[in-house]
């Protein structure tokens, strides 16, 4: 199954490029968070990792007014309880987390919650050719700041996202491969807070496929394509998207790794807009250094939004780097930009920015102490339609891998 672990290892390193640091950043609620996936640090046979920290912030929005309202400050403490299952046989592997945080405002009370977060990753090897696997996430989260809500205006209502996906990879030769899965999301708002009753919500479900294709030992030729079919719940609308991509992976050298693929994107008739074409672009670096980690990533394609309640044409342009500073010292940023134009006139545009950074110190191989820095910024062409939102604190966490007999 050469060419599966081959593929495995590229998006092994594409994704911890890309979300490296995401881990610590979790208890100020980072935007950066990776998907399911197995640990390949995890010890051989069954592991738990227990954690918890407890971090504290300045919030200069914590109700996420537009810039003509009066901003609310506060100080905000969080503990936040953490545990990670793994299991790491020859032929099964699964990793299950758990994500949990308290927030205790200091003057608005009123606002305290326990938001959670959970995934979970399976994969089963039937042959050496052939893999199932299975991957889930939850959300239940205080605000509509997670970077997952492609079309969502930011605002303080309690949203929750659920997001699966499993399937099939097959290694038909030593240089071709192909993925084949089954994907379904589903996103839930809260109405009871002013502002939040224009949130529709509402679910999809629909198949991917991908075909790879090793020209030799630095080209790869890809080709993919997947179909979505959601239903935006408050207004019952359905409307089916395709999108096709044809491109290719080259590897500059062990460390670095460039891919790129165009195609189109089509949205299906709707009650509310003729049928629509459009460009699906994807494009992405990885650069591995001796003790340091750089990605970039762009992409562009219909998707379904469910804070409005339509179909945008989503561009999205990601970075991570991490570098350490010294032995003990390691520092991570993050900065994500995204632009979503309706494709229907009853719906404005959307322009959303993430930005985040630490420094952390190990004080002990089981103590780390961070200090952080997260904002964020959002326009909608209305009135009042500027959001920032900037929180900057620290957090101290603790862990301790575990073998389980």
């Amino acid at each position: 199954m050469t060419t599966m672990k081959r593929a495995s290892r590229v998006l092994v390193s594409a994704v911890a490029g890309l979300l490296i640091g995401a881990g610590s950043a979790a208890a100020q609620g980072s935007n950066f968070v990776a998907p399911a996936t197995a640990d390949p640090q995890a010890a051989a046979g069954w592991s738990l990792t227990p954690s918890i920290g407890y971090s504290g912030a300045w919030d200069d929005n914590v109700l996420v007014r537009g810039n003509g309202d009066l901003p609310a400050e506060d100080f905000v403490s969080m503990i936040n309880p953490r545990g990670a299952l793994n299991f790491n046989g020859r032929r099964s592997q699964l990793s299950g987390s758990y994500d949990g945080t308290f927030e205790l405002y200091r003057e608005l009370s009123t606002l305290n919650s326990y938001d959670q977060r959970a995934s979970l990753f399976a994969q089963r090897l039937l042959s050496p050719h052939v893999a199932l696997f299975g991957r889930s996430s939850l959300a239940k989260v205080p605000t509509t700041e997670l970077s997952t809500f492609v079309g969502v205006p930011f605002l303080r209502t309690g949203s929750r996202l659920i997001d699966g996906r499993g399937g099939i990879d097959v290694a038909f030769t030593k240089r071709t491969s192909a993925v084949v899965s089954y994907n379904l999301e589903w996103v839930e708002f809260d109405h009871s807070v002013p502002g939040s009753e224009n949130l529709q919500g509402g679910h999809s479900q629909g198949a991917s496929a991908s075909l790879r294709h090793d020209v030799d030992a630095r080209l790869t030729l890809t080709g993919d394509y997947n179909f979505i079919h959601a239903n935006v719940v408050a207004v019952n609308q359905a409307f089916d998207i395709q999108n096709w991509w044809g491109g290719a992976e080259y590897k500059l050298s062990e460390n670095s790794h460039i891919s790129g693929a165009a195609g189109v994107s089509r949205l299906g008739v709707t009650e509310l807009t003729e049928a629509r074409v459009g460009p699906a672009l994807r494009a992405g670096v990885v650069r591995n250094f001796r003790t340091a980690a750089l990605s970039v990533q762009y992409s562009q394609s219909f998707v379904p939004a469910y804070g409005f309640g339509g179909t945008m044409q989503n561009q999205e342009l990601s970075g991570r780097l991490q570098a350490p500073l010294a032995r003990r010292v390691v520092a991570s940023t993050g900065v994500a930009w995204r632009r979503n134009d309706p494709l229907t006139q009853i719906d404005p545009p959307l322009r959303s920015f993430w930005l985040e950074g630490s420094v952390g110190y190990a004080v002990t191989p089981l103590v780390r102490i961070e200090g952080f820095f997260a904002a964020t910024r959002q326009t909608i062409n209305r009135p009042g339609g500027e959001t920032d939102r900037n929180r900057f604190g620290f957090q101290v966490i603790t862990a301790k891998p575990m073998r389980i007999q």
